[in-house]
């Protein structure tokens, strides 16, 4: 079809169509004929929120952070009024909540997390064997199990096979992403009835807390992973995947922009030591902190991917251990579905980081902390 036509069928056709039709080609990185179509559906629509944020989405990534910042801010300004002048409906009140946590207004999304009634999504089962097997976790007595990690820690394969040895039913309970990752009241209430483990990156906030104290969330495993590796599988994981999808770059705190991206691997390490390790050293930091806090109403549990790998038996039995749960003597070795394990080392760092972004990495993460998780100096 030739731009020409292409264009005459966009004017004629409904503007929803012609979002739909943006968002696949942002999907496919044809981000020219991605803001083509947007800026099309603004012409019909001028205050669409979601035009609005996928502009702001490609403009950043474009390193356009000025216009960039106007797009969001004005997606946030419409959503605002769509949830305004439709209450509870969920499709702009979810993109409302989102968008909010993406732009760090983590306060403004919590306000109106009682209103969000999301259901549960079954995860790695459909719905007849979810209800199975939550019925069954419930009626052995197994408690509500959270496990709440940072990102790229093997988490989700700990996650299946704990479910799979104590056959329980698994969803997630929250809405947003890392860093910015907020516990939704009517899903964490389901979770605390019973029968389901969660895999989550909840942010250590004091919403997040008081929402899994008040719906029966008594203990939570916090997993983590040598920030330095973390940042390195992050890289990686940011320019091959996070960054091609349409709405990633909304994530500025965990997404740079493409100047950097498409720069040298190196260059992209220096954002990661600089700009990521502060964000895991925080949610460590925020953690420990409600660990040691006898008001919180929570038991929390650390772990580590290093440890995991050294003796998946032992963690495992560690885990149950500390939900109380008897899934009998054989419960760690059940075979489980490891497509997010890597044979991944717990060292790669060290060669992929120059020297300079070692000493810095070093003086983010702090002594205190390598020290208390047994990464090395």
């Amino acid at each position: 079809m030739s731009k020409a036509h292409r264009a005459s069928v966009t004017r004629d056709q409904h503007p929803e169509e012609t979002l739909r039709q943006g968002v696949r080609a942002h999907d496919q990185g044809d981000r020219g004929e991605a803001r083509r179509l947007y800026e099309r559906v603004l012409t019909a629509i001028p205050r669409h929120p979601v035009a609005l944020q996928m502009l702001a989405s490609v403009e950043y990534l474009e390193g356009n952070v000025t216009h960039a910042d106007v797009y969001r801010d004005k997606a946030i300004e419409s959503f605002g009024e769509a949830v305004a002048a439709n209450p509870g409906v969920l499709p702009p009140l979810t993109g409302y909540v989102n968008l909010l946590l993406a732009a760090g207004r983590v306060h403004e999304a919590e306000h109106q997390a009682s209103a969000l009634r999301l259901g549960l999504n079954p995860f790695r089962h459909d719905a007849t064997e979810f209800n199975r097997r939550r019925r069954a976790a419930y009626e052995a007595g197994h408690p509500p199990v959270l496990i709440n990690t940072i990102p790229k820690s093997a988490s989700e394969s700990i996650w299946n096979r704990l479910a799979d040895s104590l056959d329980m039913a698994q969803c997630q309970v929250s809405i947003g992403l890392f860093p910015n990752c907020m516990a939704v009241p009517l899903r964490v209430a389901e979770l605390g009835a019973g029968g389901i483990a969660s895999k989550e990156h909840l942010a250590p906030t004091a919403f997040n807390v008081k929402t899994l104290a008040e719906s029966g969330v008594e203990r939570l495993v916090v997993h983590l992973r040598d920030p330095r590796q973390v940042a390195l599988s992050w890289a990686h994981f940011v320019r091959d995947h996070i960054a091609t999808m349409p709405t990633g770059p909304l994530w500025r705190d965990t997404c740079p922009p493409l100047p950097v991206l498409h720069g040298s691997f190196e260059a992209l390490m220096d954002w990661a030591v600089d700009s990521y390790i502060p964000l895991v050293v925080d949610f460590i930091q925020g953690w420990q902190q409600i660990a040691e806090d006898d008001s919180s109403g929570l038991s929390v549990l650390f772990t580590t991917f290093e440890d995991f790998k050294a003796d998946p038996d032992t963690y495992m039995q560690r885990v149950l251990s500390f939900y109380g749960a008897d899934a009998g003597a054989d419960a760690a070795n059940v075979a489980s579905e490891d497509g997010h394990l890597r044979q991944g080392r717990t060292d790669e760092w060290r060669e992929v980081l120059t020297q300079a972004q070692q000493e810095r990495a070093r003086r983010v993460i702090g002594d205190a902390i390598l020290d208390r998780f047994g990464w090395p100096r």
